[in-house]
Order: structure tokens, then C-alpha cells, then sequence
């Protein structure tokens, strides 16, 4: 998010007004204060900004930035509104109506997202990560194929987005392409390794392959960087690994793997005594499993 805005400051054009030097060092402290992440003192200072210059379009989109950090999401749409009322076509404001969307995601209104998403490619068709956000928007609205064009497009502009690796694995895997889905997650992972998700989605792959070891090494370490990556809460409006899982067992209810991957997933949980009811049904669709089951159930996390 911080280097995100950081671009904007080099992208954007010459303040649509001239503030005063006084507006000016309150801009500049606040930056400062923000490449700190003290957003509390960056807010304050671009408040302070505001209030001597109430048409500075950088200092509301700096404001609305640090309370959309802050999960302020009403405040931070008011901030945003304002850039987008002063200065509608000024470069780099695609990136004030992505944010914005993702404002709207929040609070339910996907039409609007949806729309904020569709500005900001109409004034930027270049602006890689509004195709990636567009496409879980539309995969959110069972749309899949808008959903992987758009990540097609967001990789085509920038072959190193981890978010559009991560989200094409995603749907891939519901498409049930499990080894288009492995390369996206090896990529989003080569590109971003400490980001805990894509281990959750990878590990069930490799345990659908038979990888059982390199599975549960993959389920560690996302609980190591992030103990709420093996939930099952919905992150957003992107359903969660493990509800994945749970429609990939829907349409594959015979595979014996695909218990085995829930029962690692409820280990992990904590929830050992469904994780016991997922690997007997798996032994009972595959006996040749038992040897690696009965490792799996002396693990403790």
C-alpha cells in the first residue's frame, strides 16, 4: 500500500492548486511521518494541510490512504471522493479509484467496486493491478472468464504481480487445472515467499499429488507467517483454502486425497477429531494410504 502511494507522488502532476509553504511543510511532514507509519501524525498533518489549502488533492489522497490503513473505510471514501471531484482526469487518479473499490468491497456495494474498477482502466489501460482486483471481482460474480482475462491482461502489463499469480491459481484450481494452479503458485510464492496464502493453496495441491511431506512443510510455514491463513473465514470476498477444498471434495468425492488434504488442513486447526473422521474415510477409499496416515496423526501443531 505505502510504495503504492509512493508511485503516485512521483506519478501525479503538479498540485491542481498552489498550496502555501505553510500546507506545503505540513504535506511534507506527513509524508514523512507515513514513510515511518505513523499514520496517526500523517493524518494530522494533512488535516492541518486541508484546512489551509481545502482543494489539496494530495494531501486528501494521502489522508484517505492512511485511514483506508486504519480500516476507516467511511472516512477514507470521503478523502478519495474529494480527488475524484477535484481532479477527475489528473494523473495517476486511477489508482484513487482502485483504492476506492476496494473501500467498496468492504462495505458490500461490488457494483460500484466494479464500476471505480472499470474508471480506473478507462483512464489508465496500463494499470495492471485493476485488472487483478477486477478479476476477483468478477470471479466473486461467477464470472470466470472476464476473471481470467483480466489476469491474463494484469500479466501480460506486469509479468511479476504476485496478486494475479495468486488469484489465476485460484481459479484455475476451481477450474480443476491442478498443475496451471501449482505453476501460478510456485511463481506468486518465487515472487513474494513470505505471504502465507498461496503455502495453504500449494500444500493442498501437493497433497492431491501425493506430496504429503512437502504439503505439511507448506501448511508450517503459512501458519509461521500467518496463523489465520489456515481459517476457514473468508478473507474478503475471496473464499477462503479451505471452502476451496470443500467444493473441490464436491465434485471429487471418490478421490481419497482430497480427505487426506482436509484432514492435514483440520490438523492444522486444531481440530483433531474431524481430522481423524477425514483420514479414515480417505484409508477407506484408499487402504494403501495407511503408512502415511498413521505418520500424519502423530503430528502436533
Amino acid at each position: 500500500m505505502i510504495h503504492s502511494l509512493l508511485i503516485l507522488f512521483l506519478l501525479v502532476q503538479a498540485p491542481q492548486s498552489k498550496p502555501s509553504s505553510s500546507a506545503g511543510d505540513y504535506f511534507a511532514s506527513g509524508v514523512m511521518r507515513l514513510q515511518k507509519n505513523n499514520l496517526d501524525g500523517a493524518i494530522n498533518d494533512m488535516s492541518k494541510a486541508i484546512e489551509l489549502n481545502p482543494r489539496y488533492v494530495e494531501a486528501f489522497f494521502v489522508r484517505g490512504q492512511c485511514l483506508f490503513l486504519k480500516h476507516e473505510f467511511n472516512r477514507a471514501q470521503l478523502d478519495y471522493d474529494k480527488v475524484i471531484d477535484y481532479a477527475p482526469r489528473m494523473r495517476g487518479v486511477e489508482r484513487v479509484y482502485n483504492n476506492r473499490s476496494m473501500i467498496r468491497v468492504f462495505k458490500g456495494d461490488t457494483d460500484g467496486a466494479l464500476q471505480d474498477l472499470d474508471q480506473a482502466i478507462v483512464l489508465n489501460p496500463n494499470y495492471a493491478e485493476s485488472y487483478t482486483n477486477r478479476g476477483v471481482l468478477r470471479a466473486f460474480r461467477n464470472d470466470q472468464t472476464g476473471a481470467a482475462s483480466d489476469y491474463e491482461k494484469a500479466l501480460q502489463l506486469n509479468p511479476s504481480l504476485p496478486a494475479a499469480y495468486i488469484n489465476r491459481g485460484i481459479l484455475r484450481f476451481q477450474r480443476q487445472n491442478l498443475e496451471g494452479a501449482m505453476t501460478d503458485f510456485n511463481r506468486a510464492l518465487e515472487l513474494q515467499p513470505n505471504t502465507a496464502k498461496p503455502y495453504v493453496d500449494r500444500a493442498v495441491l501437493r497433497t492431491l499429488k501425493g506430496e504429503v511431506d512437502l504439503a505439511v512443510t507448506d501448511f508450517q510455514k503459512a501458519v509461521t507467517l500467518d496463523p489465520a491463513s489456515v481459517s476457514e473465514d473468508d478473507p474478503g470476498i475471496a473464499s477462503s483454502p479451505f471452502k476451496r477444498l470443500q467444493s473441490y471434495i464436491s465434485s471429487n468425492p471418490t478421490d481419497a486425497r482430497v480427505y487426506e488434504a482436509r484432514g492435514i488442513l483440520r490438523l492444522m486447526q486444531r481440530r483433531r477429531a474431524e481430522a481423524t473422521e477425514d483420514f479414515e474415510k480417505s484409508l477407506e477409499l484408499n487402504p494403501k494410504l495407511r503408512a502415511e496416515i498413521d505418520k500424519l496423526m502423530r503430528l502436533t501443531f
